[in-house]
């Protein structure tokens, strides 16, 4: 099995976009990219757009070449309608997605699902709701779980937790559980017992507003929970790496990794290469350079695919 981060917080957007590929199928988890509008009360900086052009495109070959697309939920930086990931890439692929109606948030279910499902119509040879299905393709086991809280609070809605086994390799992708806050999080996990995790950790940047301190221990809690499970390589990106001292704010787990030989990494650094680190450095970028981003408006018709 080929694991392949493609956008994450560590390679400088705000996504979870994943590129996996076995001897049966390619599979495009997440295919979508997004900026935080505001954040240390400044606007994007124009490195992070031009970064999010560069991994508009990655994500759009790789999407060319996929054969299924997983739609994990509806928040912008998971999912596309067109506006920066062309609607197109849709076109002739297996998609399964979170359910738009059941176990979903208002926002997600009134206005975000059908718009994006009004945008892929009559594109994919098929579109199927996931939770809770397991579906074989070759040797290959696609299995998702049962719509799970995004976070401790359901207010952001659910998600939908995709276990990609080949026989040999079991990767397991959390979506955007917040690091595992609620046991719930965890029995997924503990039931598929993957080799490879890719979780989204806590939202340590909004400690005291978005997240209480409980919430924060009982995640990392909880994610040492998982690496004692046998774990090889646990990636730990996306809400975490919003803050600069993610490090500090992971260290338990570092060190309870090391006592059972796992790895604990960023997307970057699966990749073998130096974590980017924008977002949480906003401040910084625009004392090294006032240049607010140009966002083009035809950003996703510029990355258009051939039909």
């Amino acid at each position: 099995m080929e694991i392949v981060p493609l956008a994450f917080e560590s390679l400088g957007v705000r996504s979870q976009a994943t590129f996996v590929e076995t001897k049966d199928v390619r599979i495009l988890i997440d295919p979508a990219v997004s900026l935080a509008p505001r954040r240390f009360g400044l606007p994007p900086h124009q490195r992070e757009v031009d970064r999010l052009s560069e991994l508009a495109k990655v994500i759009v070959d790789k999407a060319k070449v996929a054969d299924v697309i997983i739609v994990t939920h509806y928040h912008y930086d998971h999912h596309d309608p067109g506006y920066v990931i062309p609607k197109e890439i849709y076109k002739g692929k297996k998609v399964f997605i979170k359910d738009p109606n059941n176990m979903i948030n208002t926002s997600q279910k009134r206005v975000r699902a059908p718009k994006f499902l009004r945008a892929i119509k009559d594109l994919p040879i098929s579109l199927e709701v996931a939770e809770g299905k397991e579906v074989r393709i070759g040797n290959t086991k696609i299995t998702f779980s049962n719509a799970v809280p995004h976070g401790a609070d359901e207010r952001l809605g659910y998600v939908v937790q995709v276990a990609i086994s080949d026989g040999d390799q079991t990767l397991l992708v959390t979506s955007d559980i917040e690091g595992a806050p609620r046991d719930s999080h965890l029995e997924f996990t503990l039931r598929v017992k993957p080799n490879v995790l890719i979780i989204d950790g806590p939202l340590s940047y909004l400690l005291g507003y978005a997240l209480t301190e409980e919430d924060l221990n009982k995640s990392l809690d909880n994610m040492e929970k998982i690496v004692k499970e046998g774990l090889e390589t646990m990636i730990v990106d996306h809400h975490v790496l919003r803050d600069q001292n993610y490090k500090q704010v992971l260290s338990r787990l570092y060190e309870e990794a090391r006592e059972v030989n796992a790895r604990v990494i960023t997307a970057a650094e699966y990749l073998n290469v130096e974590p980017l680190i924008l977002e949480a450095r906003r401040r910084e970028l625009f004392k090294e350079e006032n240049k607010p981003a140009r966002i083009p408006r035809n950003l996703a018709q510029l990355l258009r695919v051939d039909s």
